[in-house]
């Protein structure tokens, strides 16, 4: 642009020069071109020094092959007009690595091979979130590029998931250690991250993806484990029934124990006199004590 400004200017001043040289009518036809010439070459070349930075980008001004020393941030700005400005994205981007085709950024499976402490080879799907920090852009051009993820982010994912899946068996990996693996992989990012110019906002560790034989080991275990918590279970219920039986047990055969210790003989005899004086009055007996036997009489009931 700024080359078709200059072109436009030249042209203006050449008309001018030139109209002094010729007659009419060719000095008046000179005259419009001179007045274009150096109007659109004005608007042009201001033009040329106003740069729009779109939102969520940060613009890197390079000059004669030096890059300046401050980011333009999103908005309108006017800068030398033969300064080039690079855009380069400061919003949030994620970056995948997966053995699934067509999840990560790589096609086909991209996972991370690490090998743990007792020497198993285990695959580890990881996705992180990061930002470029926009006051650093002008160093991170500088010395890296704006190819980030290329030359940074996939060998510094790669050498801390390593690093730190060294110190762990491949059955820890899956089960009790993972989040602590995690914390000690986003540590290690953040710190290589940083010197960079990078910030890390989130560290996934999305699937680990154990040999064949150890994962049907641990299948094999946790199928064993909860067979063993159901017997576990189903011996403390049966547990509680014959402790409940006992328990019921024990109250009947004391409640029997007081009945017996309160039935006197002279108690016994009395209920059965009631019983008899029940039933006689009624009409159907005539009790006549007489002596130590009680003899019964039927009576027809009356009518």
């Amino acid at each position: 642009m700024v080359l078709v400004a200059v072109l436009l200017l030249a042209l203006g001043v050449l008309a001018w020069r030139w109209k002094t040289k010729v007659g009419f009518p060719l000095s008046a036809r000179l005259v419009i071109v001179q007045w274009a010439g150096l109007g659109l070459g004005a608007v042009v070349f201001l033009a040329s020094m106003a740069v729009v930075v779109p939102p969520g980008q940060a613009g890197i001004q390079v000059l004669f092959g030096k890059v300046n020393a401050e980011a333009l941030p999103s908005g309108l700005h006017f800068i030398n007009p033969f300064t080039q400005v690079v855009e380069m994205e400061v919003r949030t981007r994620n970056y995948t690595m997966s053995n699934m085709t067509d999840e990560g950024q790589k096609k086909g499976d991209d996972s991370i091979s690490v090998i743990s402490s007792d020497g198993l080879t285990v695959k580890l799907d990881a996705t992180i979130f990061y930002s470029l920090q926009q006051a650093r852009l002008p160093e991170i051009y500088r010395t890296i590029g704006p190819d980030v993820e290329e030359r940074i982010v996939r060998s510094e994912i790669r050498a801390s998931l390593r690093d730190a899946a060294a110190a762990l068996s491949a059955t820890e990996l899956y089960t009790s250690k993972r989040q602590s693996f995690v914390d000690q992989v986003t540590k290690a990012l953040k710190a290589a991250f940083e010197s960079r110019g990078i910030t890390l906002e989130q560290m996934l560790l999305r699937n680990v993806i154990l040999p064949d034989q150890i994962t049907k080991s641990i299948n094999d275990k946790i199928s064993a484990d909860q067979d063993a918590q159901k017997m576990a279970f189903v011996l403390q219920k049966e547990k509680q029934e014959a402790e409940r039986k006992r328990i019921e047990a024990e109250g009947q055969a004391k409640a029997q124990q007081i009945v017996s210790q309160s039935l006197t003989p002279q108690i016994i005899e009395y209920q059965r006199i009631q019983a008899l004086r029940e039933i006689g009055a009624k009409g159907n007996l005539i009790i006549t004590p007489m002596g130590g036997a009680t003899p019964l009489i039927q009576v027809p009931a009356k009518r």
